[in-house]
């Protein structure tokens, strides 16, 4: 059995990779550009940073991404807002397993600490979680393993005994530099062939991961 286990957030906890595709949609109409799923699929799990640099590189240098990414932002808060964030099925009950079962928990994403917190908060399911690593707290972004590597350090467990929970490509080459097991659990698309091939096993769903742990 693992000793902690490490969850990514958007696509993974929450399905806000939907909202945020609806969003940079609405974007791309207002700017006259077309960001698809060719686009969308290499920001999954990526830092602000390195999201600039793929839609630079799609639409040219003048593509306003930093105010285009504000206004994707605040199509996705408003829609919390209105609707609350929309928890992925089987989260709160495998949260709830892991407790009881004293495996250690946390979350490394790509957003931010504060937007990590807000979720859970707005969720009802931040007690569940003992760290939270954003991408404000570290230096390089997924693939590279520093989230991981530091929500590790955080719960105080070597990387080998850690299960990471991924639905993105960067997460799970991410996971894989860290040295640590993944399981992909697919959210709008599955990842392409060469990072799904580093994921120990891919479920449906987290309501299939508590199941999936006792049999290994």
């Amino acid at each position: 059995m693992f000793q902690a286990v490490i969850f990514d957030m958007d696509g993974l906890m929450f399905d806000t990779e939907r909202l945020a595709k609806q969003a940079w949609r609405a974007v791309g109409e207002h700017y006259g550009v077309e960001i698809g799923e060719a686009v969308l699929s290499r920001i999954r799990g990526a830092a602000p940073e390195a999201s600039a640099q793929v839609f630079w590189e799609a639409f040219g240098r003048d593509f306003p991404y930093w105010e285009a990414r504000k206004i994707r932002n605040a199509n996705v808060a408003a829609s919390i807002d209105r609707d609350g964030v929309p928890v992925k099925p089987g989260l709160a009950g495998l949260l709830k397993q892991l407790r009881q079962a004293g495996i250690h928990t946390a979350v490394a994403s790509a957003s931010a600490t504060a937007q990590i917190e807000r979720y859970l908060e707005l969720s009802g399911l931040r007690g569940y979680l003992d760290a939270l690593v954003g991408a404000d707290l570290i230096g390089r972004s997924k693939p590279a393993p520093d989230g991981f590597l530091a929500a590790a350090k955080r719960l105080d467990t070597p990387p080998a005994g850690c299960l990471v929970l991924e639905d993105s490509a960067n997460g799970l080459l991410a996971a894989k530099n860290a040295g640590m097991t993944a399981v992909c659990i697919p959210d709008i698309a599955p990842p392409v062939d060469t990072a799904l091939r580093t994921a120990a096993a891919a479920l449906p769903s987290l309501g299939e991961v508590w199941d999936w742990m006792n049999r290994q």
